[in-house]
């Protein structure tokens, strides 16, 4: 009998305690006090800046190209397809592994509460 009753108290402590920290100031997130939580959820990423990579674009000489300069070179990106595919691997890679992590910890932690 009062391990129901610890039970349920725990139970309503922690539900209680869960929604007060679910939230928290509006200023803090994305997007201000005007979002609501749901409206947060899928918010993406943000770009903390943007920046033009340092290198020489490839020049072509190709005069009957429709985008020849005036002296015959094209002007080409200058992109390794191999380099931005294993860049982009990577960073997957990345992501899958911290979504993993923090699946690990909210299974510790579900655990932990289940003792």
């Amino acid at each position: 009998m009062i391990e129901a009753a610890n039970k349920s108290s725990f139970t309503s402590i922690l539900n209680s305690e869960s929604n007060r920290l679910r939230g928290t100031h509006g200023n803090h997130l994305p997007g201000g006090p005007e979002l609501s939580v749901n409206e947060r959820l899928g918010s993406g990423v943000d770009t903390a800046e943007i920046r033009e990579e340092p290198v020489e674009p490839r020049l072509v000489y190709d005069p009957a190209h429709p985008d020849a300069r005036d002296d015959g070179y094209v002007v080409f990106p200058d992109i390794n397809v191999v380099t931005e595919m294993v860049d982009m691997i990577a960073a997957s890679r990345a992501y899958e592994a911290n979504v993993t992590a923090m699946s690990a910890s909210k299974d510790m932690i579900n655990r932990a509460l289940e003792i």
